[in-house]
């Protein structure tokens, strides 16, 4: 015990003992109070960035959104039901800073919930919003890309038909990406989750709660910064009436009601033309007149409508950015009224409401692509529901072109080498063929299409056509027809003029008229506008590859309906006439007549004898031959003197030999438009008079007019082969007797030659 006592004296002392020591030091110990720690840590917190001069408002965007949700089904906590239902919204906030912000948003939609049940509801929320992207990068207005984290607080009136109106409240949380495609203009997707009080569905369950998942696709604007409100619209210019009116043509589908269970079954075709003008930089008005395909419940013929809208249009970029004509990408907000008129019995008549967002995609200041989603409400009586309203959702494509004035768009078209353009080869022959397919029976047929163009802008051109078409589905349907297009060339609008480009992309739209023949029996007139796209792919500089998808609207009287809509996928080439600069250099000295040298030429094909279309058991394909000498006597005209043999059926056992003599005149149209004479390919048409004889009994020697087109190709410099598509007709002696009442008999001609020149 003594040992324990000393031994806890000890320690004791040896403690006391150094304060002791200490304590007698005649100065104190010195302490820097002036030390901070942060100093010697590894890394020092970043501050909190601000906006200099911060003011409500100043940093404003709004976005509008869509896109599907879900509910929990009554027996798993978590997972989707079997299907989804939707909701869209637009909300307006404002960034604090350039990491915090708010939001505020009205939404609505509809859920799919237990039991099948499908309440309306109508939401207002407040959300938080962290810049993700800005907390750990810092703040970079010129950034591409940025990730926006957000939680907040929502509360929903809910209805479903028979029920009193209800509310739920509730919080969420969403992760939202965003993508800029201009400075002011953003793309964004954001997942969201939300957990909310029971009956969400009208279904109460033992969990207590119910939570809803969304994925919603917006389009956003903000604001340019430390502007707020105040924005620039001073390059705007309203001089003149025609300023700023526009035009547009659009096609898409429309969808009206519930009436199947499958989409597809919903969907049917629609068209637009519209006209209105920009009073302002940021507000318009639009007056639009179409027509649309109505789908209708089991039982029901489908429904034919035309549709009218006036719409008050709003420029979002004029509105938070300020109006700016360079610009490519644009968006409108669209609100209005509707009227639509329908085919077909019950209530014709009805008026509506119209709502939508069109982004337009500026290929120059005048043009411009669009893609417009739209809804419209009626009446439910149009889709025959149940519901108080029908809504008729539905999506449009289409060009606008913006009359413009202006002192920029004068300034656009300065960068056009006009002098390059004018020296470019301006005309083309097309010749094309491909297939077509026609509603209620859309099994592909064939259509063939010939046609002669000019570029008379370097944006712009017409062409016309001449096309035929066989329809052998159902109706034996055949037709000659003649169209006339403009077309703008989108290639040049957006990236200048250029005759060496490699690919370039033409949108067209046109009318087309002609006779048809169908159902064995009717010949009629038929008629309608066209549209379609015209891509080239050069593959020398006189010769592109064409592909050309067409649709059009074909009124046919006595046919399956009144209106057909047709789709046609055509290909084929487009041999470019003109000289360019190098070419016209090059051929500046006057042209030498010795190079025009007679020629001999020998061809032979199938041919159409018009006595086998009114005779159904004679053969309908013969064949013939002709020899030919010539030559040019000048560098545009040229004679031919020409013997043709056709052996053509008489009656079912005899053949009738028809042999003609002629002399025809040539136009060498390759010579016109370039002023070359020794190019590989030409063109000439020819027309012709002669006489011709028969085999037959009591034939007489009768009068022959021919017309044709001769297309040559020069392998070497004597030898060229030859393909010239022709028609002759004589008089009706020719045959003796067997006059058939026609004023007149022919044959149809494609023989192919080789031609020798001297």
């Amino acid at each position: 015990m003594k040992t324990n006592i000393r031994t806890i004296c000890t320690i004791i002392s040896s403690c006391i003992l150094p304060l002791g020591a200490y304590a007698t030091q005649d100065a104190p110990v010195a302490i820097d109070s002036t030390m901070n720690a942060l100093d010697y840590v590894l890394q020092r917190p970043a501050p909190a960035e601000k906006f200099a001069h911060k003011r409500f408002g100043d940093h404003l965007f709004i976005s509008m959104e869509g896109g599907p949700e879900w509910m929990r089904p009554n027996s798993h906590l978590s997972g989707p039901s079997s299907e989804n239902g939707y909701r869209a919204g637009i909300s307006i906030g404002d960034w604090i800073t350039p990491v915090h912000g708010w939001r505020l948003g009205i939404s609505g939609g509809r859920h799919h919930g237990l039991r099948d049940y499908k309440p309306y509801f109508a939401a207002l929320s407040l959300d938080y919003m962290m810049n993700l992207s800005s907390l750990l990068r810092g703040d970079n207005p010129s950034r591409h890309f940025e990730l926006v984290g957000i939680m907040g607080i929502e509360g929903q009136a809910l209805h479903r038909e028979g029920h009193r109106l209800w509310g739920v409240a509730g919080a969420r949380i969403a992760l939202q990406p965003r993508v800029y495609l201009t400075s002011s203009t953003y793309l964004y997707v954001e997942p969201r989750l939300g957990i909310y009080g029971d009956k969400l569905d009208d279904v109460k369950t033992w969990h207590k709660y119910d939570w809803n998942a969304s994925v919603m696709v917006g389009l956003g604007y903000r604001m340019a910064g430390g502007k707020g409100i105040s924005v620039d619209n001073s390059m705007f210019a309203n001089n003149h009436f025609r300023d700023n009116l526009f035009i547009g043509l659009s096609g898409g589908i429309v969808s009206i009601g519930e009436n199947t269970s499958e989409w597809r079954d919903r969907i049917g075709a629609a068209g637009t033309l519209s006209i209105g003008k920009w009073f302002s930089a940021p507000a318009g008005l639009r007056l639009s007149i179409g027509g649309a395909e109505l789908r209708q419940p089991a039982g029901f013929k489908k429904r034919y409508s035309t549709i009218a809208d006036l719409d008050f249009l709003w420029n979002l970029n004029s509105a938070f950015v300020g109006y700016n004509p360079d610009a490519k990408i644009e968006t409108n907000v669209v609100l209005g009224a509707s009227a639509a008129c329908l085919s077909g019995e019950g209530k014709k008549f009805f008026p509506g409401l119209h709502a939508g967002l069109q982004g337009i995609w500026k290929v120059s200041p005048s043009v411009g692509l669009y893609l417009e989603p739209n809804v419209r409400a009626f009446d439910s009586e149009i889709a025959r529901a149940s519901h108080r309203v029908a809504l008729m959702p539905g999506i449009n494509v289409g060009l606008v072109y913006r009359f413009n004035t202006s002192p920029e768009y004068d300034a656009y078209k300065s960068h056009f080498d006009y002098r390059e353009f004018l020296y470019s080869r301006r005309y083309f022959f097309d010749l094309l063929g491909g297939v077509l397919m026609r509603s209620r029976s859309w099994q592909p047929n064939c259509a063939v299409a010939i046609g002669f163009g000019k570029w008379y802008t370097p944006e712009s051109a017409w062409r016309i056509n001449g096309e035929y078409e066989y329809y052998n589905t159902g109706a034996n349907y055949r037709s000659l027809s003649l169209s006339a297009d403009y077309l703008l060339s989108l290639s040049t609008l957006a990236g200048g003029f250029d005759s060496e480009r490699s690919f370039d992309l033409d949108a067209f739209v046109g009318m087309n008229a002609g006779i048809a023949h169908y159902n064995h029996k009717h010949n009629s007139i038929i008629w309608g506008p066209r549209a379609g796209l015209r891509g080239r792919i050069g593959v020398s500089p006189a010769v592109d590859i064409i592909l050309e998808p067409q649709v059009q609207l074909l009124a046919i009287p006595n046919y399956t309906r009144r209106f057909n809509p047709e789709a046609r996928l055509l290909a084929g080439l487009s041999y470019k006439i003109g000289r360019t600069r190098k070419e016209r250099s090059a051929h500046a000295s006057a042209t030498d007549l010795s190079e025009f040298r007679p020629y001999v030429g020998i061809a032979g094909g199938p041919m159409l004898y018009s006595e086998s279309f009114s005779n159904t058991s004679f053969r309908k394909v013969s064949w013939g031959f002709n020899a030919t000498a010539g030559g040019w006597l000048t560098g545009t005209s040229g004679l031919q003197l020409s013997f043709a043999y056709d052996c053509v059926p008489f009656n079912r056992i005899v053949n009738q030999e028809i042999k003609t003599l002629s002399l025809d005149y040539m136009l060498n149209l390759t010579h016109v438009f370039t002023g070359e004479t020794d190019r590989r390919f030409e063109i000439s048409p020819m027309a012709g008079i002669g006489f011709g004889w028969g085999s037959c009994r009591n034939s007489k020697t009768s009068l022959a007019l021919e017309g044709g087109l001769r297309a040559s190709y020069r392998l070497t410099d004597n030898i060229g082969l030859t393909l010239t598509p022709m028609v002759t007709v004589w008089q009706p002696r020719i045959n003796g007797e067997k006059h058939n009442g026609h004023h007149f008999v022919g044959v149809g001609r494609l023989p192919l030659g080789i031609t020798y020149r001297f």
